[in-house]
């Protein structure tokens, strides 16, 4: 099962030639922290390259958004408009929940909506930016009230991302920044959804897929129903998963050497954080040097398909520290070196 995931995330196998394949593949990836997610990005392409994967998210290829859960995510730009629809109900729900901690309704939360799309046109703002503007207008909020209202933007699909100043976020105006956006009904939406989900997460089971989606259980099942023969249906640690008739690891035509393989993946990759159940690739008492239960994850080493120890590049210029969990056997040192080498290669390139 693990080779298949493997196979389908992106990891082993053939990789992808350009930055915005990988985001669309995926379906979204999570990307709280804004250069591990690029590394997340990039582990999956042939040519791992920081400069393509920057190019990609200037363009507009990739957006970086709140979506689904909600939590920043990587997304296909060209998708916006059918992904923000899709979870935009679920979206400002929680939002106004979060705004509640701020003494803050709904409805003061879109108060300076007109406000804002004012200030970003023609322009990309980070949110200390978006602040100033609106100070200038006579409008004075602190940066965490500024940051909850472009939360609201982001939830209706009015705002996304614009292109990064010296390394911090901005915000942008969809409608500027991708205004052929795709449309499709909601039901087209949770097909493709679903497809996207299971062809590179897959095997994978219902509970997995809703707790990527945020989408509720009846919608989810709907989902894959609507795919119909496309989803195959196995059994897999005596649980029932599924997985997309178009995962690379079912046609048998791709080899992979599982003892090979050894990655670097940074804080929050989909081959961990994805799934309610992650105990298929890391032992449940292993699982506290990984992840936390206020929702932090580390970066972990992924070594045939399980995780099995810990990483950190060190203030030394080439310098990695690695540990590996109690009990997990140290990977060949040649294979430590060859993942040291290509995340070195992309942030170098």
């Amino acid at each position: 099962m693990l080779k298949l995931r493997m196979l389908s995330q992106g990891i082993a196998g053939p990789r992808f030639e350009r930055p915005e394949e990988v985001v669309e593949w995926m379906g979204a990836m999570q990307a709280q922290e804004i250069r591990a997610a690029k590394w997340a990005v990039g582990l999956r392409i042939a040519k791992p390259s920081l400069t393509a994967v920057q190019e990609a998210l200037d363009s507009g290829r990739i957006l970086r958004t709140h979506v689904m859960r909600p939590t920043w995510h990587y997304i296909p730009g060209k998708d916006i408009k059918w992904m923000t629809e899709l979870s935009a109900k679920s979206m400002l729900s929680k939002f106004s929940f979060y705004a509640k901690h701020h003494g803050l309704t709904k409805e003061d939360c879109l108060l300076y909506k007109p406000q804002i799309e004012e200030i970003l046109t023609g322009q990309h703002l980070t949110c200390q930016e978006a602040l100033e503007q609106l100070q200038l207008k006579g409008i004075t909020l602190s940066e965490p009230i500024v940051k909850m209202h472009l939360s609201f933007g982001e939830a209706d699909g009015t705002i996304c991302s614009g292109i990064e100043k010296n390394g911090k976020h901005t915000y942008a105006l969809t409608s500027e920044r991708i205004p052929d956006a795709i449309e499709l009904s909601r039901e087209e939406a949770l097909a493709e959804l679903a497809r996207r989900y299971f062809r590179s997460h897959g095997p994978a089971t219902l509970e997995d897929f809703v707790w990527w989606s945020a989408l509720n259980i009846r919608e989810a099942r709907s989902a894959i129903a609507s795919l119909g023969q496309e989803i195959i249906t196995e059994r897999y640690n005596d649980r029932e998963m599924m997985i997309h008739i178009s995962s690379p690891g079912l046609t048998g035509e791709v080899e992979v050497d599982e003892k090979s393989i050894l990655q670097f993946l940074p804080p929050f990759d989909e081959y961990l954080v994805s799934y309610k159940n992650r105990f298929d690739c890391i032992k449940e008492s292993h699982a506290q040097y990984a992840y936390n239960n206020f929702g932090i994850f580390q970066p972990v080493i992924l070594h045939q398909g399980r995780i099995t120890g810990n990483w950190r590049k060190t203030s030394k210029k080439g310098v990695f520290d690695t540990s590996f969990f109690p009990g997990c056997r140290p990977a060949a040192k040649k294979l430590v070196e060859k993942a040291i080498k290509e995340c070195l290669l992309f942030h170098e390139s």
